[in-house]
């Protein structure tokens, strides 16, 4: 006889909320075999606990108890409440309604697909609302004003705690920010990139000249899962141009060059993650203080250097922003605005002209 388990007995979910309370345990790789387990983001699983929350909601404010109701009871009418309740009591916007009615219709196919059920998903075939891009990126002359007011007196946070009866005083001000914004701008790097990065990264050339500035590339990454291996990952390569070489060199490279300490906040002993969002709230914190009106945060840094890129090297600028199709840049990250602004003061449709 087998001296290990070889099949279990598997209880099936029939109401509700047994298969949120199953959902999570899947994200959370809970009786997940080895094999398929997926090393998520925490920010991801929290989403899907709210989510969840709001679903129950949604379906209580319409006299529906949740409590009892069954999995497979769930119908259009029932989402048709969801969609309601989503738009008009939530305000949610159309990007977030998109995604959050793709995860419900996500979190329903699986577990119908896990247990084999009979039974229609009818978070399936909703209509995406429209959705109108609109990419901002930072300008120059922004850009400027923000590094001047980044000083511990503009970095005072009076953050508001449940526990305590009066809000509690911070700052997000450290000495190491401006490098950290301008190496973002002049890399086009997002921030859990930036910060990962190391003196001992920098590639030189064959005569010893600053090359390029070789990092993981987390976003895909995170896309499989980490489940390449080390020899396997994938990297992105950051090219050192002048600007950002005298950067380099001010914040100290003849000093650390060659050593395994990160260029960004070496001395903070904080988790890298940390480090990151560190900088993206506290780029939105002193920026708010320039009163553009405009919703800008650390990652129109990224869309300011593509921009950048894609105007002066067009389908070649691939090579400095790391995406595999020109269509991807021109979509998410080019700044129309700052095109027509050089269109104002070089573009002329018969050359000739002055």
């Amino acid at each position: 006889y087998q001296k290990v388990v070889i099949k279990k007995n598997e209880n099936i979910p029939a109401r509700l909320i047994e298969c949120f309370a199953y959902y999570m345990g899947y994200l959370n790789n809970v009786d997940v075999p080895k094999h398929r387990q997926k090393n998520r983001d925490k920010k991801y699983i929290a989403k899907f606990d709210l989510l969840f929350e709001q679903y129950k909601s949604a379906l209580e404010v319409n006299g529906i108890d949740w409590k009892i109701l069954k999995f497979m009871e769930v119908n259009d009418e029932m989402v048709g409440l969801v969609h309601e309740y989503f738009l008009e009591t939530l305000k949610f916007a159309n990007k977030t309604y998109n995604n959050n009615m793709a995860l419900l219709s996500a979190f329903t196919t699986h577990v119908i697909t896990k247990f084999q059920l009979d039974y229609r998903n009818p978070f399936l075939g909703i209509p995406d609302r429209v959705v109108n891009h609109k990419t901002e990126s930072v300008r120059e002359n922004e850009f400027e004003r923000l590094l001047e007011i980044v000083n511990p007196e503009n970095g005072i946070v009076w953050e508001i705690i449940s526990t305590l009866k009066n809000p509690k005083k911070r700052t997000v001000y450290r000495s190491w920010l401006k490098f950290a914004y301008r190496f973002g701008l002049y890399t086009g790097g997002r921030s859990e990139d930036i910060v990962e990065a190391k003196w001992s990264d920098i590639i030189l050339t064959e005569k010893g000249e600053l090359d390029t500035i070789k990092v993981v590339d987390n976003k895909i990454d995170k896309a499989n899962s980490h489940r390449t291996s080390e020899t396997e990952r994938f990297f992105k390569y950051f090219a050192i141009t002048k600007e950002l070489s005298l950067l380099l060199t001010e914040m100290g490279y003849e000093h650390y060059k060659g050593t395994a300490k990160y260029i960004i906040a070496p001395e903070e002993t904080i988790r890298r993650s940390h480090v990151a969002i560190l900088i993206s709230k506290s780029f939105s914190h002193y920026y708010k203080q320039l009163n553009t009106g405009k919703q800008i945060s650390f990652k129109h840094l990224r869309k300011a250097f593509m921009t950048s890129a894609l105007l002066e090297f067009g389908e070649a600028s691939s090579a400095l922003t790391n995406h595999t199709t020109i269509n991807m840049t021109n979509k998410h990250y080019h700044d129309k605005g700052v095109t027509r602004d050089q269109a104002k003061e070089n573009f002329s449709v018969f050359k000739g002209k002055k």
